[in-house]
Order: structure tokens, then sequence, then C-alpha cells
């Protein structure tokens, strides 16, 4: 790990060809049916978002109990630190795919 600052101006926009690119990368590695992406609601970004203090959001790749892959998001503050007080908002419960992939562009097929 880096001891980069956080950049609370830095631009994440990149093109469609680059996101392809990284996600069908990413996808080659792994075995048929695993776990490549979640789909939050918009509510859950805002909600994060909303907190006092709130500069951006960090995504862990987690696991469940029976071992099934998922992601867990928390709130950072403008120095990149997770708003992890145990009274603060966790976002997870997401939409995995697979096996809902209904919209997936980017996956591969």
């Amino acid at each position: 790990m880096t001891s980069q600052s956080f950049d609370t101006a830095r631009n994440h926009q990149i093109t469609r060809q680059e996101a392809a690119d990284l996600v069908l990368g990413f996808q080659a590695k792994l075995d048929a049916g695993y776990h490549y992406a979640s789909a939050f609601n918009r509510s859950a970004f805002e909600q994060l978002l909303a907190q006092p203090g709130a500069a951006g959001i960090r995504i862990y790749r987690a696991e469940h109990a029976d071992g099934s892959p998922t992601m867990v998001m928390v709130a950072v503050d403008a120095d990149g630190v997770d708003m992890d007080a145990v009274e603060g908002l966790y976002m997870q419960n997401a939409v995995d795919c697979p096996p809902i992939c209904k919209g997936a562009g980017l996956a591969k097929s």
C-alpha cells in the first residue's frame, strides 16, 4: 500500500473501452459463475455521502459467512480515512452478479 493522500478533486472518469478492458481482464481470471459485480441503488451512495464530513466512498470486497462474495461500502473523510464508527453507516445488501446480471453491459456474456 502507498501513503499517498486522498485526493478529493481526483477525476475518476475513464472511457468505455478502458472500463471494458479492466473489467474483462479481471473476469478472464475468474472461474465460471464467480461474483464479479454488485449493483447498489442511488440511495446507498446518497446516504453515505450525506454524513457530515463524508468526502468519498470506499468499496471493500467482502464475504458472507457461507463464503459467497459481496461488497461493503463505507464513507471516507477528506483525508481518506474510513468513517467506521460503530454507529456509522455501512452499505451491503447489493444485487450481486451473478446471479442477477441483467443490464451488466461490461460483463462477459
